[in-house]
């Protein structure tokens, strides 16, 4: 009865994470959920998005420049935090795999996982924070409505995106 009770335990902890970090699920622990259709996807994502914002705006050189510093530091950063998470992923891996399980542990790594994950998020907002301190406010204006009237393509663009990634294309 306890080892199908620590069996019940991994798997719901296995699911969870899947849920938390959405590529697991499909492609497992193993195959690197965070490259190809995770955490990479969504930093070319970022870039992508942000550049096609900016260059309708009329940006002077010198705004390029300290923007274009802006969004190096924030890739660099996330490449930084995505390794950190990588391995993490690895700990929680070998956690998982001993018997008995440790719960602790695993709820510790977990957290940790989330953590980073945070993080960079968070790493996202302050670089668009600091992108869009450098633009004149008819320049915020107008990424403002850009960024407002995008969310429904990028919305779209992002579930065809994630439907490859979970067909393994």
């Amino acid at each position: 009865m306890k080892k199908l009770a620590a069996i019940v335990a991994a798997v719901s902890i296995i699911a969870f994470a899947a849920l938390a970090y959405g590529d697991m699920g499909a492609h497992g622990m193993e195959s690197g959920m965070m490259y190809g259709c995770g955490m990479d996807r969504q930093m070319m994502e970022f870039d992508h998005h942000i550049s096609k914002h900016l260059m309708g705006l009329n940006l002077s050189e010198q705004q390029k420049t300290l923007i274009g510093e802006i969004k190096s530091r924030m890739m660099k950063e996330t490449i930084r935090r995505t390794a950190d998470m990588r391995i993490v992923e690895i700990e929680l891996k070998e956690i998982l795999s001993e018997d008995p399980l440790d719960m602790k542990a695993v709820e510790a790594k977990v957290k940790q996982l989330e953590m980073i994950k945070t993080d960079i998020y968070l790493s996202h907002v302050q670089a668009m924070e600091n992108i869009k301190a450098r633009l004149a406010p008819e320049q915020r204006t107008k990424l403002r409505e850009m960024i407002e009237a995008g969310p429904v393509m990028e919305g779209m663009e992002m579930k065809h995106d994630q439907e490859s990634c979970e067909k393994g294309k």
